[in-house]
């Protein structure tokens, strides 16, 4: 296994002790000094000095820097050093919003597979959509000195600076689900806008012409806007004219700080349920979410109307059931490949240096449930 940034660091380190080129209360170089030398983070280099203070091969003293200690051996590198190869080489942590059963638990199963499998341990902190808690998340993990960081960002138009601070200090870092821009950090996600096209087409397909889609805001959120675009490039290539008031982008997402469930539910469900009353000449729609599908169906039925019957819809990500077909058309993330991918590329940043951020985007898959019927035959 290769030996990780820090520990390259730390080996050097060893080797100017056993060469004699630092003695017995020489000053080890700083933490700013390393980073320059060894072109990493200070971050990295202090994980570094951390290690090498808590195996008392050097002091740190508080305003005046790093000293050897008294050596009564020849000091072993890290790369040799079974009581640091052994068990858990790396400590990787996952920052999430939160995780259901139609997004979210399959991602982070398999992130703790992947990591497993890299023989590294995995820390996970849920936000809860709040970007101050995804904030306190980072600061802490990074205090806490783990390797490196899988973060699903909150939604929102405004990006914790935490993550900026780390992208720029070329912390290692991965996005899931979606990128932020500005921040140079590499990312893994659906090709969401492709996923988006293909819904609205199927439902080309069904004779359907007049599509309504729903969503919370894509203001800040890469993956709804990308499922906005494929949404209005499918009209485009159809050569249709979509009329703006076809799109409702104003639910309150269920991670909304300000509002209890209960509250949360009432308003949204009265969004909609506006929304279907005010465009009549609607007969399918694009639930840019799992939730917004059930909340409308709820909708639609209180309202006496039956879907595929009267109405069709497709969503993203309906929760699978062994036992029975789809209850809606809908395009299915690969979370497994997503979490495969970031940590691969997790792992490769620290342990081979590979610096350069990049953007990865994951196949989906289209499944047809019993939620559309061809507006034809209805």
């Amino acid at each position: 296994m290769n030996t990780p940034l820090y520990g390259q660091i730390y080996d050097y380190i060893i080797d100017q002790i056993n060469k004699g080129f630092l003695n017995d209360g020489d000053r080890v170089p700083s933490e700013k000094e390393l980073s320059e030398k060894f072109n990493v983070s200070r971050i990295t280099s202090k994980k570094a000095l951390d290690l090498l203070a808590q195996n008392l091969i050097i002091e740190r003293i508080r305003g005046r820097g790093s000293f050897v200690s008294k050596q009564d051996y020849e000091l072993k590198s890290e790369s040799k050093n079974t009581s640091m190869t052994s068990g858990n080489r790396y400590r990787f942590a996952l920052v999430i919003p939160d995780f259901s059963d139609n997004f979210g638990t399959t991602l982070v199963k398999a992130i703790e597979e992947a990591c497993s499998e890299k023989s590294a341990s995995l820390i996970i902190k849920r936000t809860h959509g709040n970007i101050e808690e995804e904030e306190k998340a980072i600061i802490d993990l990074v205090n806490d000195s783990v390797d490196g960081l899988i973060i699903f960002p909150v939604h929102g138009e405004n990006y914790n600076v935490e993550l900026l601070k780390l992208s720029l200090k070329n912390f290692p870092l991965v996005l899931v689900d979606r990128y932020l821009k500005g921040i140079p950090a590499s990312s893994v996600c659906t090709d969401n806008r492709l996923a988006s096209e293909q819904l609205t087409n199927y439902l080309f397909t069904l004779n359907h012409k007049n599509i309504g889609f729903i969503s919370s805001s894509p203001v800040g959120t890469s993956a709804i806007e990308e499922r906005v675009q494929g949404f209005q490039l499918a009209y485009s290539k159809q050569g249709i004219q979509l009329k703006q008031e076809y799109m409702l982008l104003d639910l309150l997402s269920s991670l909304e700080q300000n509002f209890d469930k209960k509250s949360l539910y009432e308003r949204n469900y009265e969004i909609i349920r506006s929304f279907v009353k005010n465009n009549p000449t609607i007969t399918a729609f694009l639930a840019c979410e799992y939730d917004w599908a059930l909340l409308l169906t709820k909708v639609l039925h209180d309202l006496g109307h039956v879907v595929p019957d009267d109405f069709s819809i497709v969503c993203f990500d309906s929760p699978f059931h062994p036992y029975k077909q789809a209850e809606y058309t809908h395009i299915k993330q690969n979370e497994v490949d997503i979490a495969c991918k970031a940590v691969d590329i997790l792992y490769n940043h620290i342990s081979n240096g590979e610096k350069v951020p990049n953007h990865t985007v994951v196949d989906f898959t289209f499944l047809k449930g019993n939620s559309t019927k061809n507006l034809i035959n209805t």
